[in-house]
């Protein structure tokens, strides 16, 4: 936020009043109900169907359903299939979303409601205004305003989505009024995103707003964005007139700050990728989920909250082991491998917490095993070598900063002792 206000944002708001008075004829129609049909609010617009890629499903490799079940459990019109090696999606789907939040391998695939573009379309939102509301067609019932998240329901985002928007935003509300989910066909969408949300609140130590009286509902931008806006009009009016175009700073940042979250992301990859290898020892590619990546992200910016998060991670009795090799067959991430010695060797950082290993192990030489996820923190040599740069020229520059000013001392020092040898 910016300090005490000044002229500029008298000179902003006295605009925003004018810009409300020229609107003074829109808003007239509006309540005379002369609307047009291009603003029908369709709630099927804000909902689709999942694509399932049966490649990264446990039960389907195994061509066990018993293998892992969430996803058949949490769908509230059990339209999700399991048969043989292959996941099929019923037609009386409800594309509500849930099924893709809570796969671990992110077997569901949704184009607009993806982990990375869930965080984007919230982000932008968040980056700008002073509250972002996250809704579901159902509680809304109208097309969204500038700073709402419309989704099919709120347990359309999972919780590494949440943890990820947490460590970033301390400005996002849930808004679900009373009668919304109770009566909803959504029956398991209200205790998984309470659970999800609930998970990314203790990890983050930050918390969600809930609002449910939508005249609570505030539409202020954020006045560091509103400020940034108003100069950069102001500073850009000459090349306005020439091309027509209306770049504005506080747009701009906001498209800055996502692009640098979606770098950071893909330079963890390859941090990743060389830090303990992309393939296996027998050859197979390990899949970074992208919620997974979104994890890893907010603990990069946020290192210390590694050690108040605990996530269940398997655990190799090799007493009990019999080397069999069933749990890296159903690992569909290629988080566990058997070494040359025949033992199970764990890479934290693509184990996805699902517990399917611990189920197929017939000896029972695997429990999973509530850790801290201080492994999910990579380290990236060459961002330390460059801050241990940018420490050193700081230095280097604190000291020629005092050498100078000794130096100027000293010289003025000597100035008033000739005064005093004259007098």
């Amino acid at each position: 936020m910016a300090g005490k206000r000044d002229f500029l944002d008298d000179i902003i708001d006295i605009r925003e009043d004018l810009s409300a008075l020229s609107k003074t004829g829109d808003n007239l129609v509006n309540s005379l109900g002369i609307t047009d049909d291009q603003d029908e609010f369709i709630p099927s617009d804000y909902k689709e169907r999942p694509r399932a890629n049966s490649t990264y499903c446990s039960s389907a490799v195994t061509k066990n359903p018993e293998a892992c079940k969430i996803c058949v459990d949490l769908c509230p019109s059990h339209s999700i299939v399991v048969t043989g090696a292959q996941v099929r999606i019923r037609q009386n789907c409800r594309k509500c979303g849930i099924c893709a939040a809570a796969c671990p391998t992110e077997v569901f695939v949704l184009r607009n409601n993806a982990p990375l573009a869930l965080y984007d379309k919230v982000a932008k939102i968040a980056s700008a205004y002073e509250q972002c509301y996250i809704t579901c067609t159902r509680a809304l019932r109208r097309k969204p305003q500038a700073n709402e998240v419309l989704l099919p329901c709120v347990g359309a985002i999972a919780k590494e989505v949440w943890f990820d928007l947490l460590c970033d935003f301390d400005n996002l509300v849930v808004y679900l009024p009373y009668g919304v989910c109770d009566k909803c066909r959504t029956t398991t969408g209200e205790e998984f995103f309470s659970e999800q949300i609930a998970l990314a609140e203790e990890w983050s130590g930050e918390s969600v707003g809930l609002v449910m009286d939508e005249r609570e509902f505030t539409r202020e931008l954020k006045r560091a964005y509103k400020r940034t806006q108003f100069v950069s009009s102001v500073t850009q009016s000459a090349t306005r007139l020439v091309t027509r175009a209306t770049p504005l700073a506080g747009a701009q940042a906001v498209a800055a700050r996502l692009q640098e979250h979606s770098k950071q992301i893909t330079d963890l990859q390859k941090t990743l990728d060389a830090a303990v290898g992309s393939n296996t020892s027998s050859k197979r590619r390990r899949l970074l989920t992208r919620r997974r990546k979104l994890v890893m992200a907010g603990l990069q910016k946020y290192p210390d909250l590694a050690e108040e998060m605990y996530l269940p991670f398997p655990e190799v009795d090799v007493d009990r082991c019999s080397m069999c090799g069933d749990c890296t067959k159903v690992c569909t991430v290629h988080a566990l491998e058997m070494d040359a010695d025949g033992r199970v060797v764990l890479e934290p950082s693509y184990c996805v917490n699902c517990g399917v290993c611990e189920r197929v192990c017939t000896e029972g030489a695997i429990r999973m095993v509530k850790t801290d996820a201080e492994e999910l923190v990579v380290i990236d040599e060459k961002q330390v070598e460059e801050r241990e740069k940018q420490r050193k020229r700081s230095k280097s520059v604190r000291e020629k900063g005092k050498e100078t000013l000794t130096k100027g001392l000293n010289y003025i020092e000597s100035l008033a002792d000739e005064d005093d040898e004259e007098e």
